[in-house]
């Protein structure tokens, strides 16, 4: 099974889970396994890249308030 292939079916997981309430440690855990599966896929580096500009943005934003 390839990584996106993972990735898809834990974040599938991951919305069932939201979806039905059920909330806990069970889901925490979904949530980084799924975190780490995505970082490896070829979406990683491009989510890595969007979110340091976003916490760049919002750094500078609430250092100069």
């Amino acid at each position: 099974m390839s990584v996106v292939a993972v990735a898809l079916v834990l974040g599938l997981l991951l919305v069932l889970l939201v979806r039905t309430n059920q909330t806990g440690p069970g889901s925490a855990l979904v949530a980084v396994v799924f975190g780490l599966v995505l970082a490896s896929t070829p979406a990683g580096p491009v989510l890595h890249h969007t979110l340091s500009r976003i916490g760049g943005w919002t750094w500078g934003e609430v250092s100069s308030l």
